[in-house]
Order: structure tokens, then sequence, then C-alpha cells
């Protein structure tokens, strides 16, 4: 039994048909949708694109920082998964668009936690004359520095993930991944607002502290849609910075 949700914001409200319609078009015989909604307005528009869908919607606090708002908002999905007797939840952030397919796909691995690629930011490599794609995932032992007990790791380019089936990973980000709930009872939501440390980046490390493993499914590598993702992009030439987006 499988719970798909996410935080949301009115925000976001020009993907969030486009989501519900991915969510909704999901292939697999078990499993609902809830949407934590940290608006700091809700307005009515907004809000029918849920109720029209009938896809349950539970309010959450907005705060001054929105980094201490998603992160109270996903601890209230994690219990709404925990204490609703689910096996997993698929945490598919509202600007993220999936196949069909997406939940048999991650399922297939029995993996307690694994999540699927998609880029999030863009650079140009002189040498090659092409565009390469900082993948929301980083690697398990290449660790660039240290804020705040949380590490660093350098994050993986496309071209290093292409064909590598299953990959264990330090992270694969909240955007797109399948966790067991065994794992959501153990582990809380938690950021450093302060220093602008978002809640997945502790999640991440609590998770490694934990012996807990995290996995790639490199094989959906470009069958996953961020739509605001791809808008950040170096000049021609420039050095990537593998810690900047984490």
């Amino acid at each position: 039994r499988v719970l798909i949700g996410t935080p949301v914001y009115s925000g976001k409200y020009y993907i969030t048909p486009a989501w519900v319609g991915s969510v909704k078009n999901i292939s697999y015989p078990n499993f609902d949708i809830v949407v934590i909604d940290n608006s700091k307005n809700r307005n009515k528009s907004f809000m029918n694109i849920f109720s029209k869908n009938k896809i349950k919607v539970l309010k959450s606090k907005n705060f001054e920082n929105p980094i201490k708002t998603v992160t109270i908002a996903r601890q209230k999905l994690y219990d709404y998964a925990v204490n609703g007797g689910y096996d997993y939840l698929l945490s598919i952030e509202q600007d993220i668009l999936v196949p069909k397919s997406i939940i048999k796909d991650l399922l297939f691995h029995k993996k307690v936690i694994v999540g699927a690629p998609y880029p999030v930011s863009a650079y140009t490599n002189l040498q090659r004359r092409r565009i390469d794609y900082i993948i929301s995932a980083s690697k398990l032992k290449k660790v660039i520095g240290r804020i705040d007990k949380v590490d660093i790791n350098e994050w993986y380019i496309s071209k290093e993930i292409e064909d590598r089936g299953l990959l264990k990973v330090k992270s694969c980000s909240l955007g797109c991944t399948l966790i067991s709930t065994e794992i959501l009872g153990r582990i809380k939501a938690r950021c450093n607002y302060r220093i602008n440390r978002a809640d997945d980046s502790y999640f991440f490390q609590d998770c490694y502290d934990k012996g807990i493993s995290v996995y790639l499914d490199t094989s959906l590598l470009w069958k996953i849609s961020h739509v605001s993702g791809v808008i950040r992009e170096l000049n021609v030439g420039g050095k990537i910075n593998y810690g900047k987006y984490r």
C-alpha cells in the first residue's frame, strides 16, 4: 500500500494541474494521494485543483522562513503515511512529473529507500561543446565539505549514471523517492533554517548515520520531468560547483 504525497503551495499553481494529472495517471492498484498545503495565501482556484480530483488536502502552517515551512509540512506528511498504515511513501514534489509505471519501477528493487534521477541544473562543458546536467543525487564517498554536521557530497553528472543500474548513493533528493514507512518512523524531518539547510539534507545524513542505504534507479534517467529545474547555467567553460545546490 503506497501513499503519494508532497508539501504544496499556491506559488506553484502553474504546474499543479500537470502534477495532479501525472500522479493520477500512475498505473498501480493500491495507492492514495495526499498533499500538505503550506500556502501563505490559500486561494479557491488553487484548492479546487485538488478537490475536483478528489485529492485529500491537509493544511500546514506557513512561516516566514520557507525552509521551516516545508520541514513542518514534510513531517506532517510522514506522520500521515506512518499512522495511516501505508507500507511506503512515494514523495513526488510539486514540480516533478513522472511516468505512469513509477511505483512499479521503484518497488521492483525491494529497497527501503530508492529514488529516481532528474536534472536539477546545467552547465556548459567547453571541451565537449555540450550541456552537462547535474542530477538529483550525490556520491556516497565524495565529501567536499561539512556544515552543521551534514556532509556536502559531490553531485552526479548525467553521464556518470548512464546505464549504472541500481546505484548506491549518499542522497537522491525527495523529488521522486520511494521510502518505507518503517524508515519514516525512525527519522524525523528537521532543518536549520538559520543557515538555509533544508530538510532533505538532514534526512539523508540521518539515514547515512543510522546505516540506512539509499539507492538510485538510473534506468529512470530522462524519464522524470523537473519543470523548474534546469534554469541555472554557468558560462561556457565555467567550473562547476558540485556543492552549490545541496
